[in-house]
């Protein structure tokens, strides 16, 4: 009995959102990216809404990130599209986001499209484009956040910091607003 309980427990999240949620994919500098799109049930065409990207972390997924993170009820409640972008594997077999200059993935280019693509389908508000993300996922929040001012208003990141080389070469087209969380009293 408590293992089936333990297992129904584990899998409750799935099934609230499973009705609500759509893991959509695109094709993106030869490679194909998914992403899991949440639209609350309040979205009308007819009103633009903001859209709110959620990176997960190093060795994470979007579908780990958005159980994790559990911001399908804020979006509901708040009215905003939320979407759980994917990142690549790496050579040790790791989910991750490319957050400096290192590997070859351009995750700037596939976030930039991701925002593009999400607002050419929806009603979005361009001018309230945020970026939000763990660990790795904050860190490249912090690359959108200097490399793609025109599109995001605001960054948060939990654990993930600037790196050096960054902090060296940031150069904002806009000011863009950071909220920054390292523990539970931030």
């Amino acid at each position: 009995f408590n293992m089936k309980k333990l297992l129904l427990l584990s899998i409750i999240p799935y099934l609230i959102i499973s009705q609500e949620v759509t893991t959509e994919y695109m094709l993106h500098d030869g490679l194909e990216r998914s992403y899991i799109l949440y639209v609350p049930e309040s979205y009308s065409n007819n009103t633009p809404v903001p859209l709110v990207l959620n990176l997960h972390g190093y060795s994470s997924n979007a579908g780990q990130q958005m159980i994790y993170s559990d911001f399908y009820n804020i979006a509901e409640t708040e009215g905003f599209i939320l979407v759980h972008p994917e990142g690549t594997v790496d050579t040790n077999d790791f989910q991750f986001w490319n957050s400096g200059d290192i590997f070859e993935i351009d995750d700037v280019g596939f976030l930039s499209t991701l925002i593009d693509t999400i607002t050419s389908e929806y009603n979005i508000n361009t001018d309230r484009v945020y970026s939000m993300g763990m660990s790795n996922g904050g860190f490249m929040s912090y690359r959108l956040a200097c490399e793609l001012s025109d599109k995001i208003a605001a960054i948060a990141s939990v654990t993930g910091v600037m790196s050096t080389n960054q902090i060296n070469s940031c150069n904002p087209t806009n000011p863009v607003p950071v909220m920054q969380i390292h523990g539970t009293t931030d």
